[in-house]
């Protein structure tokens, strides 16, 4: 039986979900978000990949345990802002060559003024 633990970085959420589930060697991550209002999608982008750091942190693990994200981006018109955020993140993050597996769909995001919300799976 897999054991399977809740990830708690003492952050509100705003529904009925967990931020994040251990489960054996795998560290599942639910969709981030701003939690402010913040106009640029730079901004926004890199607050859901710090949100997943916390949260990969407080599993025991790092950002590069990532093997797969999926970016949600209100408006694809916004991909090579949030491509370059993206990048420069996880090498600042010590992932330079080998990036994660990643899936990028134009999506409404959950906020009103939301412009993107990542997701993200890691094994460790």
């Amino acid at each position: 039986m897999v054991k399977i633990e809740v990830i708690d970085t003492g952050t509100p959420k705003a529904g009925p979900y967990s931020l994040g589930i251990k489960a054996g060697n795998l560290v599942f991550i639910s969709g981030q978000v701003t939690d402010q209002v913040v106009e640029d999608i730079k901004n926004q982008t890199l607050t859901a990949l710090e949100k997943i750091k916390k949260i990969l942190e407080s599993a025991g693990a790092g950002v590069s345990n990532i093997v797969k994200t999926t970016v949600y981006l209100r408006n694809m018109s916004d991909f090579k802002e949030m491509n370059n955020i993206y990048k420069e993140f996880f090498e600042q993050n010590g992932v330079s060559e080998t990036f994660p597996a990643r899936t990028t769909i134009e999506a409404t995001c959950p906020l009103a003024d939301g412009l993107v919300e990542i997701d993200a799976i890691a094994v460790f």
